[in-house]
């Protein structure tokens, strides 16, 4: 796989041009919807699994009825089980690059860009590379402070570091690039490309947190 070889990972980050180029001649990145996307499903694995009595203490805090608790607890154990988290991780990132790249295809388009879909999504994949030492960095700070994904509160400060962390704006940063070399537009119009993409892809996690926040606390 080309976007592997060490020479090319390392030109995202000193030359990230030259590797987008390249897609142009041989959008050759379909290894990349599956590789990324698994390797964020294995650090899932490795997150910490939550212990039994904190499910269960989460469920009595959350749920009065006795007999809900049961079922409640039944499907916790399910839902926040490692296996389980990783499957549908890997399941909604292969879903999220078709989605991603299908965005960023029609808005190049609206802009006057030439691309078709499998160029759109080998740009989204490439750049996407660099999610990959976050999904290490994630799983080593987990365990360091044993995280509990119940207490997670979905805030700002979840949303900052979830969507906007150093790597994710990097990511950012190369699909920008990608832009401007796949589909030889000017700069100005490559960043109002990658601004406007930027926007569109952060609406849904937003959307999703205030939702789940409502029904949290504002249903009660």
């Amino acid at each position: 796989m080309e976007y592997l070889k060490p020479s090319n990972l390392l030109n995202l980050v000193i030359s990230p041009t030259k590797v987008f180029r390249k897609i142009k001649e041989k959008p050759d990145f379909l290894i990349l919807i599956f590789l990324i996307p698994l390797i964020a499903a294995l650090a899932i694995l490795f997150m910490p699994k939550i212990p039994e009595e904190v499910l269960l203490e989460h469920v009595k805090k959350t749920v009065e009825d006795p007999k809900l608790q049961e079922t409640t607890l039944k499907s916790l154990k399910v839902t926040m089980s490692p296996v389980f988290l990783a499957g549908t991780t890997f399941v909604k990132d292969i879903i999220s690059f078709f989605i991603t790249a299908f965005i960023l295809l029609i808005i190049i388009r609206l802009a006057g860009g030439e691309i078709d879909y499998k160029k759109a999504l080998a740009i989204v994949a490439v750049a996407n590379l660099v999610m990959i030492p976050y999904y290490i960095f994630y799983v080593i700070y987990a365990r360091a402070i044993n995280l509990n994904m119940l207490d997670i509160q979905m805030d700002f400060k979840y949303f900052i570091r979830t969507y906007l962390h150093v790597f994710s704006i990097w990511r950012y940063v190369l699909i920008g690039v990608g832009v401007f070399a796949v589909c030889e537009l000017n700069k100005a119009k490559s960043a109002i490309i990658t601004a406007v993409y930027t926007i569109i892809t952060l609406i849904m996690p937003i959307v999703s947190m205030f939702t789940q926040n409502f029904m949290k606390f504002g249903g009660r």
